[in-house]
């Protein structure tokens, strides 16, 4: 290969790339990093959580907007600890994410040694809610949707598709292992059961882990939201999902009262 050509056409990318990122802007919500707020009693971290939950992820997807990691949730917080936050505002706007990573990460937002309030801009459900709760105070948008605590799994099945096009898939797995994921063959009866016990599981790790937090900051939830619904404005804070209703100015006020 010729080294001018190669080093040519990789300068023409970086180029390409550095003046794509506005182009890119107009179709992609784009990652937002940590910023820090200066406040009379000190600095307060406003941490985003946006996008869709995940504990592993293409690092474009996470620069695009469209997913948050644990993993940076994480090290974050960490950041903003060790550059000396007081206070510390998770900033969400997510539908939710995996189990994977969100009790680890829940379990940091209970212990961190500083005062911490969710700002629950237009959604926090799902794994963003059990995020949410963990901190001290929760405000809501007027408008935003927070709460649906519980697991999911969910497939599709293409039984009768496949069927349709003369394909049948069969699997062998080996002797004992009942429970052994066969992919393309829809689950039997003791694999259902192992299944639905295991999102009992998950389900119930969030709503004990939700129930527990917000006790700790003397608010007790309505039974309503183990349903699993999504709530807005008063309704939100008569369940006990939130305290507030307002801005991310709202937010930054209970650190300064």
């Amino acid at each position: 290969m010729d080294e001018d050509k190669v080093k040519t056409f990789a300068l023409s990318c970086i180029d390409a790339s550095e003046k794509s990122a506005d182009s890119l802007a107009k179709f992609y919500p784009m990652k937002s990093e940590m910023s820090i707020a200066a406040l009379p009693i000190g600095k307060v971290a406003i941490i985003p959580i946006k996008g869709s939950l995940m504990n592993k992820a293409p690092g474009i997807y996470e620069e695009l907007g469209l997913v948050t990691t644990y993993k940076t949730i994480q090290s974050q917080t960490q950041l903003a600890i060790e550059e000396g936050a007081v206070g510390i505002i998770y900033h969400v706007d997510s539908p939710g994410g995996t189990v994977s990573g969100c009790i680890e990460t829940a379990d940091m937002i209970a212990g961190l040694g500083v005062p911490t309030v969710a700002y629950c801009e237009w959604t926090a459900c799902s794994a963003a809610y059990w995020l949410a709760s963990q901190t001290d105070y929760i405000v809501t948008g007027k408008s935003a949707n927070i709460g649906n605590i519980g697991a999911v799994l969910a497939w599709a099945d293409l039984t009768k598709f496949w069927e349709s096009m003369g394909v049948e898939f069969k699997a062998l797995v080996s002797e004992g292992a009942s429970l052994k994921s066969t992919f393309h063959t829809e689950p039997n009866e003791e694999q259902i059961s192992f299944l639905q016990e295991s999102i009992n599981e998950a389900g119930k790790s969030f709503s004990d882990s939700v129930v527990v937090a917000r006790r700790k900051a003397g608010i007790e939830m309505d039974d309503e939201v183990f349903k699993a619904g999504w709530y807005s404005g008063e309704k939100a804070i008569s369940l006990g999902l939130a305290d507030d209703i307002g801005t991310l100015e709202k937010a930054l006020e209970y650190f300064v009262e």
